[in-house]
């Protein structure tokens, strides 16, 4: 909690389900703060259209909040 930077989990919790799990273990122990799921994908503007980087001419790829069927029920 001393400011560490932000990082990313081993691949054995690479699916959404598992990191969710890994997520409520991790609370209980609170030893954790500001849990997110995200995942890399191209990155969209406003308009949802994606964003292109302007000297390779291909879609800029980065992590995107992670959003999962409960969620997006609850909003």
């Amino acid at each position: 909690m001393k400011g560490e930077k932000v990082r990313q989990l081993s691949q054995l919790f690479d699916a959404p389900q598992y990191a969710e799990q890994f997520m409520e273990l991790a609370r209980k122990t609170g030893q954790c703060r500001d849990l997110r799921i995200r995942a890399k994908c191209i990155i969209t503007d406003a308009a949802g259209k994606a964003v292109i980087n302007k000297t390779t001419k291909a879609p800029k790829v980065g992590w995107v909040e992670y959003k999962s069927e409960a969620g997006a029920q609850a909003d």
